[in-house]
């Protein structure tokens, strides 16, 4: 049996719409039943069950994986080991994920050995029709498989005509055999893809998604050459360019933009209210409550370190872009969006107004990337973005310094940098708002012919306007970073209490919160004061035995990537998690510090909360918690338990080692 999807193609781009059950032979008897069969596979790249990483695949287990180890973003509730390095094998994410990515291959194991059987005359365009179909399958394939090897090692490859049901055994191949497999995967799809994309409908294989995850898996065999000659190839094709602000990569309602070279992209719905994903399978990616802190009525799974926000340099706008700062606002789109004055402020309630925040006590910090509009309503879809144009640059440059042409490789580098800082922001057009389903309908979230409209003027972002502007030496600055011992330290909001907010002035300072209730947005706000807070844990420096473009590398990967989808996996392939963890997160057994209110009455707490503010600085306890030591076993998650336990053909020694 094999699920077959129809679909109707609106304007270049390929939607699904819905889904049925049928029998794989009749993918012979038309090329529309062979396009439906191909869209089914491209259904699992999206939501597809009922499981909590079912429901939320493309965050969980993507997110988690890339970002979680690392600890610039930490996560609460269940996924609070990630942070501390304490999963096991029975962890439910490593299940899940291993059988989501599975159940995709399966399906293309059986699509493509249908597709063999089909007789090319009855096809439009005859066998090119034929081969660029098993091209975008077997691209999908790979892909699938990458995700795999990168996260277990070398994983049972199933290959064409091999499912879950006809071969319920399988044994482990080895890294570099799952690795070779993949490549040839990847090799067939790109001798037959084209830069377009199939039909004119973005979303469908590309060559130069081919080509980037291709030099990805050279990489990993450590083929700098024909990872450089990939790679290249994607960034002299003209498909591609930076967008010119950092701040609108991540833009709602903006799908494909010029610097995407594989993106998933979510359809906006007419209702993407509570409980849209039961109505549409692909709306369950519906924006800013599943990133936005709790304050702010958001599911908060985005808390992010004081360490990564005092990794920047001055004048790195990344930050601004990435990150919502414990008293500071959210922009963006917010004081547009509900005529605030002030936005959102991270900080608002006596709760709320400290560093450490929840149940967990974690950063009052947050990924903003994906944080740029109402949590509660109207709700939107995001763009998943897994490969950008900047990540194949920096891929490139790895590969320039691992062949010695170090000149083109520091280029790669001072590119992103420069964009970073606003050089390419100068000039440009501000980005006017993307689409969106008027909230002021009485219908907008039950009616599937909700009033749709446009926010009238551009984004709200500062640009650069200074054309001149650049990016110090990367060189020049990563040579002395962290090369020898210290302490991490940097700015930090101290609470000092509460002000009456009249067009954004006004420092009267009162002791009642201002209240979060969207009607009394122009009362009160917090009122803070930036100060500098050290910490008293030493770190230990980046050896001097790594070339200063390794640490210039990981750090512009942690800045660019910081919430997406490749920062760990990159550490680990360099063999630089544990110097990583050690520099930026030294070893610190101290949980993060919690205020425990001595009175009731609100007018002390204010008290309380400034003096705390205090407290913490002079104790020097903002820095993360983290109990132990880097174990070098934990950058391959372990084979999930219940594949050891259904797969006869694996034994105790075939799990990864220390688990």
């Amino acid at each position: 049996m094999l699920m077959m999807v129809f679909t109707s193609c609106g304007e270049d781009f390929l939607e699904i719409e819905h889904w049925d059950i049928t029998y794989p032979d009749v993918y012979t008897l038309s090329q529309e039943n062979l396009e439906m069969g191909l869209t089914g596979i491209y259904r699992l790249l999206i939501r597809e069950g009922s499981s909590d990483l079912d429901q939320n695949w493309n965050l969980k287990p993507q997110i988690a994986f890339s970002n979680y180890p690392a600890n610039d973003l930490q996560p609460d509730g269940w996924d609070r080991e990630f942070s501390q390095h304490t999963w096991k094998s029975d962890f439910y994410m490593f299940g899940d994920a291993w059988l989501r990515a599975y159940r995709t291959i399966d399906r293309i194991n059986n699509f493509l050995e249908n597709v063999e059987n089909i007789d090319p005359d009855m096809l439009e365009d005859g066998q090119r029709t034929k081969n660029l179909i098993s091209a975008e399958a077997r691209a999908l394939r790979a892909w699938f498989y990458t995700f795999l090897c990168q996260s277990w090692g070398g994983v049972p490859m199933l290959t064409t005509g091999e499912t879950y049901i006809n071969t319920p055994g399988k044994k482990r191949d080895s890294t570099e055999d799952a690795w070779k497999l993949i490549i040839e995967d990847y090799v067939y799809a790109r001798d037959i893809l084209d830069w377009k994309p199939r039909k004119g409908e973005l979303g469908r294989v590309t060559k130069g998604m081919v080509k980037a995850y291709l030099g990805v898996a050279y990489m990993y065999q450590k083929d700098w050459n024909n990872a450089k000659k990939e790679l290249l190839d994607v960034i002299n094709s003209s498909e591609y360019s930076l967008n010119p602000c950092f701040g609108y990569i991540h833009a709602y309602d903006k799908i494909w933009q010029k610097e995407s070279v594989w993106e998933i992209a979510y359809k906006q719905w007419p209702n993407m209210g509570w409980g849209a994903e039961g109505t549409y399978n692909d709306a369950v990616w519906y924006g800013a409550q599943m990133f936005a802190c709790g304050e702010w009525g958001g599911w908060g799974p985005s808390h992010t370190s004081f360490e990564f926000c005092w990794s920047f340099e001055p004048g790195d706008r990344r930050l601004e872009y990435s990150v919502a700062q414990y008293g500071d606002l959210n922009e963006g789109y917010y004081t547009k969006q509900l005529g605030m004055v002030g936005s959102a402020q991270v900080g608002m309630s006596h709760s709320t107004a400290q560093p450490f925040v929840g149940n967990d006590i974690l950063p009052n910090n947050y990924n903003k990337k994906f944080w740029k509009r109402q949590p509660t309503g109207p709700w939107h879809a995001i763009p998943v973005t897994y490969m950008r144009l900047a990540g194949v640059m920096l891929n490139y440059a790895e590969c320039c310094f691992e062949t010695n042409d170090m000149a083109t490789g520091w280029a790669q580098i001072k590119a992103i940098r420069d964009r970073a800082w606003g050089k390419l922001e100068a000039g440009a057009t501000k980005e006017p708002h993307g689409p969106r389903y008027d909230p002021t309908a009485s219908d907008y979230r039950t009616s599937g012919t909700a009033d749709f409209t446009t926010w009238v003027g551009a984004m709200d972002i500062d640009l650069n306007t200074d054309a001149s502007i650049e990016a110090p030496d990367a060189e020049t600055y990563y040579s002395t970073y962290k090369r020898s011992a210290g302490t991490n330290g940097g700015y930090v909001n101290a609470f000092k209490g509460w002000m009456q907010n009249k067009a954004g002035t006004g420092d009267s300072l009162f002791s009642t919160p201002r209240s979060t209730s969207a009607n009394n947005q122009n009362k009160r706000a917090g009122y803070y004061v930036r100060e500098w807070y050290d910490t008293n844990v030493q770190y230990t420096p980046y050896p001097s035995s790594i070339p200063v473009w390794k640490i210039a590398l990981i750090m512009e990967r942690r800045h660019e990537f910081f919430g997406e989808y490749s920062f760990w996996q990159d550490l680990c392939r360099m063999g630089l998690a544990n110097e990583f963890l050690d520099a930026e997160y030294p070893v610190n057994p101290t949980n993060h510090p919690s205020i425990s209110f001595k009175s009731a009455n609100l007018n002390d707490r204010t008290q309380e909360l400034s003096d705390f503010a205090q407290e913490i600085k002079t104790k020097k306890q903002i820095q993360t918690y983290r109990p132990s030591r880097f174990d070098p076993n934990k950058m391959l998650f372990p084979i999930p338990q219940t594949e050891m336990d259904r797969n006869s053909l694996l034994t105790k020694e075939d799990q990864n080692p220390g688990y």
